[in-house]
C-alpha cells in the first residue's frame, strides 16, 4: 500500500546521501507521519501520506536543508492527528515543532472569537478563522522563514492536486492564495515559489478559456524541444573549460508568456493566441552559474564566447533588467526566433533568487499593520530622523502618522513632506523616497491630544488606519 509512497521518499533520501545524520532525522520524520497519517485519504482518492512527503521532496530538490524537510513531512500531524506540538518538540527539536506550529491552521474548535477586530464576524467564524491563521503564520514565520517556504511548498502540491474538487471551491483557494501566498512570496523574494504558484493559479482561473493557449503553448515547446536540446549541448561544449559550473535552460511559464503577449498584443483574445504569437516573446530563461569569481570578471568572457563561437547558432539582441529578479540580463535569439533571456550569476546568487530572502533581511514588511495590503505595492517613507517605513502606494501622510505610532495618527495636527516650509493637511499623498515628519497636538499637561474626526475616514486608505479610527469612534459615539 506505501510502495509508492516509499519510492518517492527515497528520492529525498537521495537529496541527502553522504550525510547519514541528515538521512537518520528524515527517516524519523517519515516513519513518524506514516504511522499518525495511517490510512488516511486525500480527496482525491491517494494515500494522504502522498501529500507530506510530496511537499517534502519539492523543498529537498531546492536545496534545504533537514529540518526543514523533516518539518515539511510533519507538517499536518499537528492539525490532522491531533499531535501536539511538545510531542514533536521532544521527538526532534524546537525548531522543527515551531515550523509545523507556522503551517498549522488554527483549530476552529479552540477558536476565540475577537469581539475588538472589526474584521472579525461570529456569523462568518469559517472567514475569521481563514485571517487569523495567516496572521499566525507570518507571525511565527517571521522568526523561521523556512516555515514559509513549507507553506508555499504545501499551497503548491495542493492546487496541483485541487481538480478533484467541485470548481467554485477551486477559485476560492486561488483566491485565498492570491491574497496572502503570492504577496509573502513576493515579498521574500522566493522567485521559484511565487512563479510556481501563481502559474498554477493562472491555470486554474483559465482551465475554460485558456485551453486553446495552453494547448499552443504545449505544442510551441514540444515542438522546439530538440532545439534547446542542440543548444545546451553547444553550450556545455563552448563553455566547457571556463568558470561556469552549470548551466540550466527552463522553460518560461505559462502565466509570464500570456502576460508578456497581453503587454505586446493590446487586448488580446486568450483563446485564440497562436503559434507565431508565442514566438514573438522570451520562452526560455538560460542561466549560466559560476563560482568563486567576480560577475564583472565572468560576464565579459561569456559575452565574448556567444560572440564568437555561437554566432552561428545564436545572437544578443538586447539587454535589460528583470522586474522581478532585479537582476541583469541578455536577450538572445536563435535561427528560429526562439528568444531567451540570459542570466549569468553565481551559484550562491542562483540559490538566493530561487529560495528567497530568509534570513529575516525582509520581516519589516509584514509588519502587522501591513497584514491586509500584502497584495498592494509598497513604497518607501522615511522619517524625521531618517528610518525606514513600508507603506501601501496611495498612502497618506495620516496613514503614515497612524503607522509610526496610533497615539501620532489621532493626535495629528499636520505634516512636513521634504522638509518643505508648507504644512501639509492629512490627506496629503505620499510617494516614494518621501520624507516625514508628523506634528502632533499636544494638550496642557503634554500629552498628545487627540484630534480625530470622523471626515478623516476619508483621508486615510490603508486597513490599519481605518480599523483605528473605526474603533474609536464606535467606542466614544453613541449608536443611534
Amino acid at each position: 500500500m506505501f510502495d509508492e509512497v516509499d519510492k518517492r521518499f527515497n528520492e529525498i533520501n537521495q537529496s541527502f546521501s553522504g550525510n547519514q545524520n541528515s538521512i537518520s532525522l528524515i527517516s524519523k520524520a517519515y516513519e513518524f507521519a506514516k504511522k499518525l497519517h495511517g490510512n488516511q485519504i486525500r480527496k482525491d482518492g491517494t494515500l494522504y501520506l502522498t501529500h507530506p512527503v510530496e511537499v517534502a521532496l519539492i523543498l529537498s530538490k531546492l536545496g534545504f536543508d533537514e529540518d526543514v524537510v523533516s518539518a515539511a513531512l510533519l507538517h499536518d500531524v499537528v492539525e490532522d492527528c491531533e499531535c501536539n506540538l511538545e510531542t514533536i518538540k521532544q521527538e526532534f527539536n524546537t525548531d522543527i515543532a515551531e515550523m509545523v506550529d507556522c503551517v498549522s491552521a488554527i483549530d476552529k474548535e479552540k477558536y476565540i472569537f475577537d469581539k475588538e477586530d472589526l474584521y472579525e464576524i461570529q456569523d462568518f467564524q469559517k472567514a475569521s478563522i481563514e485571517e487569523q491563521s495567516f496572521k499566525k503564520l507570518i507571525a511565527i514565520g517571521k522568526n523561521n522563514p523556512s516555515g514559509f517556504c513549507i507553506k508555499f511548498a504545501d499551497r503548491l502540491h495542493n492546487l496541483r492536486t485541487i481538480g478533484c474538487f467541485e470548481y467554485s471551491k477551486q477559485l476560492e483557494k486561488v483566491k485565498e492564495t492570491e491574497k496572502w501566498i503570492i504577496p509573502i512570496a513576493k515579498i521574500l523574494n522566493t522567485e521559484y515559489f511565487y512563479r510556481a504558484i501563481t502559474n498554477e493559479c493562472f491555470k486554474i482561473k483559465y482551465r475554460i478559456s485558456g485551453t486553446e493557449f495552453l494547448e499552443q503553448y504545449k505544442t510551441y515547446h514540444k515542438s522546439n524541444a530538440s532545439n534547446i536540446e542542440q543548444l545546451t549541448l553547444k553550450l556545455k561544449e563552448n563553455f566547457a573549460n571556463t568558470c561556469v559550473r552549470d548551466i540550466k535552460i527552463k522553460n518560461v511559464r505559462e502565466y509570464k508568456v500570456y502576460k508578456d503577449l497581453s503587454k505586446l498584443f493590446k487586448n488580446i483574445n486568450i483563446s485564440k493566441v497562436s503559434q507565431g504569437q508565442i514566438l514573438k516573446v522570451t520562452n526560455y530563461n538560460v542561466y549560466l552559474l559560476y563560482k568563486n569569481k567576480k560577475y564583472k570578471d565572468v560576464i565579459g568572457q561569456i559575452l565574448n564566447i556567444i560572440n564568437k563561437n555561437l554566432n552561428q547558432d545564436i545572437k544578443i539582441i538586447d539587454a535589460k533588467v528583470g522586474t522581478f529578479t532585479k537582476k541583469p540580463f541578455y536577450q538572445l535569439e536563435d535561427n528560429y526566433k526562439n528568444k531567451y533571456n540570459l542570466y549569468v550569476m553565481s551559484i550562491s546568487d542562483y540559490q538566493l533568487l530561487r529560495n528567497g530572502t530568509l534570513d529575516g533581511q525582509n520581516n519589516e514588511l509584514l509588519d502587522e499593520d501591513n497584514l491586509d495590503s500584502l497584495d498592494v505595492e509598497l513604497i518607501k517613507v522615511a522619517t524625521r530622523s531618517g528610518e525606514t517605513k513600508f507603506i501601501p502606494k496611495g498612502s497618506t501622510v495620516l496613514d503614515f502618522a497612524f503607522k509610526i505610532h496610533k497615539d501620532i495618527g489621532f493626535g495629528f495636527k499636520y505634516a512636513i513632506v521634504n522638509n518643505s516650509k508648507t504644512k501639509s493637511p492629512p490627506y496629503t499623498k505620499l510617494y516614494e523616497g518621501d520624507k516625514v515628519e508628523i506634528v502632533v497636538d499636544k494638550s496642557g499637561n503634554g500629552s498628545t491630544k487627540n484630534n480625530a474626526e470622523l471626515r478623516w475616514l476619508a483621508y486615510v486608505n490603508t486597513d490599519f488606519a481605518k480599523k483605528n479610527l473605526i474603533k474609536w469612534f464606535d467606542k466614544n459615539f453613541e449608536k443611534r
